[in-house]
């Protein structure tokens, strides 16, 4: 899963049912969304599918929404817009999609008054080929005809709304690591040369107050210090070395000797007749 950069999903007006969403309700959106309370997820076409398979299955999560003011052009003429933003967590899968120019459109599913509280709340978010406009047949009906429309059995509640489709193009937030990342990477390297140090411990730097920009000097100091522990890790990287080096010539010597011992050994001992020596009576044998 990977966040996304904070993109328009939705300004007020037209919906493709007829109606409209009020400013207030993007207003109410952006002050009460709270996944912890209540998760919208991201789907395909308003479709809640039941399994967690293809096309129908939750392609991620809205994590975060904000208001923004937008200026459109509509009817050849500028119009001030008050639009709803929003983060997403969306999975690899949906990436894959809108990186293939399907499903390029989003459309938020909006209940305006959520949990009776009198606000409008954000309970659902889609991806969708539709674009942003009432032009075609297709999403041009109206929810007061009753359940048999074909938009009816998408709605999670009866009166909720979808809005227009905006075009979307999934940017992933490339966030700094946080200071506390920061340092947790810093006492990672510190631990590794530390065992480079003959067992002196090394105290944590103190958190002090803000003072002035460190000058020279400080610099200089750190990156001695860098390099005594880059040095020290050498020098421990060149022990090894040579302490592999001789093992391997003793193993090498000890091997050669034991080699010629082989080589100097009778393979068959005993199997030979040792020589008559002619003593006695007998005459010694000339073969």
């Amino acid at each position: 899963m990977a966040k996304t950069k904070f993109f328009r999903v939705a300004v007020d007006g037209d919906t493709v049912d007829g109606r409209k969403i009020e400013a207030s309700w993007i207003k109410d959106i952006a002050a009460t969304f709270d996944p912890k309370t209540y998760g919208a997820r991201v789907n395909m076409e308003h479709i809640r599918g039941i399994s967690n398979t293809a096309p129908f299955k939750a392609y991620g999560d809205v994590v975060a929404v904000r208001t923004a003011d937008v200026e459109l052009n509509i009817g050849g003429k500028p119009v001030k817009k008050l639009a709803l933003e929003a983060q997403l967590d969306v999975s690899d899968e949906l990436i894959a999609i809108n990186r293939d120019k399907q499903k390029i459109y989003t459309s938020i599913e909006v209940q305006p008054n959520f949990a009776n509280s009198n606000k409008a709340y954000l309970v659902g978010l889609a991806v969708t080929d539709s674009p942003a406009s009432l032009g075609t047949e297709v999403l041009s009906f109206a929810l007061d005809k009753g359940k048999d429309m074909s938009l009816a059995p998408r709605l999670q509640q009866e009166g909720n709304i979808f809005s227009l489709g905006h075009e979307t193009s999934f940017e992933l937030d490339e966030t700094a690591p946080t200071s506390a990342e920061a340092q947790g990477l810093f006492a990672a390297a510190t631990a590794f040369f530390k065992q480079f140090t003959d067992g002196k411990s090394v105290e944590e730097p103190k958190k002090e107050e803000p003072k002035e920009p460190a000058n020279d000097n400080d610099l200089n100091a750190r990156l001695s210090a860098l390099g005594e522990g880059v040095g020290k890790m050498a020098e421990g990287l060149t022990a090894l070395q040579r302490d592999f080096a001789s093992q391997i010539a003793d193993v090498k010597r000890d091997f050669t000797n034991l080699r010629g011992e082989i080589d100097n050994t009778d393979a068959n001992p005993g199997s030979h007749r040792p020589l008559a020596s002619g003593t006695g009576t007998f005459a010694q044998a000339d073969f």
